[in-house]
């Protein structure tokens, strides 16, 4: 084994569990389903109501909202390992077909994307562009780099008489020859209908929803895009910030009291201190939220002594600690959760089977041991007995079938002949070659996506 893949299973055991499964893929797909028979009833809907009011706004006529609040009932699955980007990136387009394996296997209509916007423009994932053949194409200028997804204000447009290079703006797209751009036309402006995203989206993070719920079926054949679930891929942090305001108004919800009850916060403290996505004793993580500066750049909060506000000693952010006051922050983006609160919503109040990737396969088990034991502690032992069967071990991010740079790539081979466009977009993957995907040994894909990323990005 390469010496780095070790050194990276030592400290990820539970990844290295998951390299050792003896299966296929399509037997741990079944594995992942099974839990929907037996899963506990949940009788908190703050996230359900969330998602349907937003995908609701962001894609009216295109799903149906009956079928989707159904679904969030009675299947709660949801896919929690993406960075909310143009679906092309290898890790991410991957992971969303292997997910789609599980969603159309339960007979599903949609997949349920939750992606996280917290993650600056410049990202691996490369939310500021687009990959083709191993380029990068920019939309957005450098200056606009650094800025979190969900902060940035600007959005993505183009004029169909200006061509491609009306919505690329870096001098890599000189790079193109004549039928790829050709491709790239046919797909940005006909398929995908950028001119029309310009027109009715506010904001870059608004149009990737609609977006790739465009690409999504242009990754397979023409006929077998009937069978396809749709995917439903929603921006997280607006999505938790309303869920998460729809229980703070509730002073007897679970989150109330983890906020503002002194006994459950400080068991609370406790329990996740040096968890991943939850805080140190020292400056690492941060208490609930992460404050925004007037750089956009996210900073360290603590709770003083008295509890009575949260601090950011770096940037002087001082937050008042009360019911009200988060509310307002919140509101108006001083404020931003934690993914120790993300995941509090997600998966244990609301109870979703989280399917994501190889950190979150470390840390959110762990995250489960904490609130288990924080609930023992505080006398509520039914609670510590339903958080303990939620399922935190779902691995969909980190496994590639496929292994083209990037989606608009895998589109790109199976819509063009020795270089040639075909001039529509009809071909694309096929019923066989996902259930091909499906048989891949599970050991294989993840050998591969680890010496992908160990090669491309670096893993500590």
């Amino acid at each position: 084994m390469n010496p780095k893949i070790e050194e990276f299973f030592s400290k990820r055991p539970g990844m290295r569990q998951k390299y050792q499964y003896p299966g296929t893929f399509r037997d741990m797909a079944s594995h992942i389903s099974q839990p929907i028979a037996t899963f506990p009833p949940n009788d908190s809907e703050h996230l359900r109501k969330a998602i349907l009011k937003k995908i609701e706004h962001l894609l009216p006529n295109h799903i149906s909202p009956q079928l989707l609040d159904s679904q969030l009932k009675t299947s709660p699955f949801i896919a929690t390992a993406d960075h909310h980007a143009l679906l092309n990136y290898k890790l991410l387009y991957n992971s969303n077909l292997l997910y789609m394996y599980i969603i159309k296997n339960l007979k599903i209509p949609y997949m349920v994307v939750s992606a996280t916007g917290s993650i600056p423009l410049t990202n691996n994932s490369y939310p500021r562009g687009f990959y083709f053949k191993k380029q990068k194409f920019n939309f957005f200028s450098k200056g606009k780099s650094n800025v979190p997804v969900f902060l940035f204000q600007s959005k993505l447009s183009g004029r169909r008489s200006e061509g491609l290079k009306s919505i690329i703006l870096n001098y890599s797209r000189e790079l193109l020859n004549p039928e790829e751009e050709k491709f790239l036309e046919y797909l940005f402006f006909e398929a995908l209908e950028i001119e029309k995203a310009g027109e009715e989206y506010d904001l870059f993070s608004d149009q990737i929803t609609f977006l790739n719920f465009k690409l999504w079926k242009y990754y397979f054949e023409k006929s077998f895009r009937p069978e396809i679930p749709g995917l439903v891929y929603f921006q997280v942090n607006d999505i938790i910030k309303d869920a998460l305001i729809q229980a703070l108004q509730d002073e007897n919800s679970f989150v109330s009291r983890v906020l503002f009850d002194p006994a459950v916060r400080k068991a609370i403290k406790e329990n996740f201190n040096g968890i991943q996505g939850a805080w140190e004793n020292g400056d690492k993580g941060t208490m609930f939220f992460w404050g925004v500066s007037e750089s956009q750049r996210f900073v360290n909060l603590r709770i003083d002594t008295a509890g009575n506000c949260l601090k950011g000693e770096v940037e002087n952010i001082v937050i008042p600690f009360n019911r009200d006051s988060i509310i307002d922050a919140l509101l108006s983006k001083k404020i931003v959760p934690s993914l120790f609160l993300d995941f509090l919503i997600i998966t244990f109040q609301e109870g979703y089977i989280a399917l994501g990737g190889f950190n979150q396969l470390e840390y959110l088990p762990q995250m489960q041991k904490a609130f288990v034991k924080t609930l023992e502690e505080i006398g509520m032992p039914g609670k510590a007995a339903y958080f303990a069967n939620r399922v935190t071990d779902g691995l969909i991010c980190g496994m590639f079938p496929f292994r083209f740079d990037s989606g608009i790539d895998l589109i790109w081979n199976y819509n063009n002949t020795g270089g040639k466009f075909n001039g529509n977009l009809d071909g694309g993957l096929r019923h066989e070659d996902i259930e091909k995907m499906a048989d891949q040994p599970v050991k294989d894909m993840i050998a591969h996506a680890l010496e992908t990323m160990l090669d491309s990005v670096g893993i500590e």
